[in-house]
C-alpha cells in the first residue's frame, strides 16, 4: 500500500554538500528547501535547489 504524503506536510531533514564550498549542511528542513533555495552554513552562498520532485521514505512497522 502506498501514500503520497505533500512535502510541506512532512517533517523531514536533509543533508546537502555546497557546491561552492563543499561544506556539507545538515539538517536542512523539507519547508526551507521546498521554496526552490538554499543557503550554506559556512560560506553563506545562496543557490537554487532543482530535481527535489520526490522524495521516497520506506518505513518498518513492527
Amino acid at each position: 500500500m502506498a501514500e503520497t504524503v505533500e512535502l510541506e506536510d512532512f517533517d523531514v531533514a536533509f543533508s546537502f554538500k555546497c557546491p561552492k564550498c563543499d561544506y556539507l549542511n545538515e539538517e536542512v528542513s523539507a519547508k526551507d528547501l521546498s521554496s526552490g533555495n538554499a543557503e550554506c552554513g559556512m560560506c553563506e552562498t545562496v543557490f537554487r535547489v532543482e530535481g527535489l520532485d520526490a522524495v521516497k521514505v520506506t518505513a518498518n512497522i513492527d
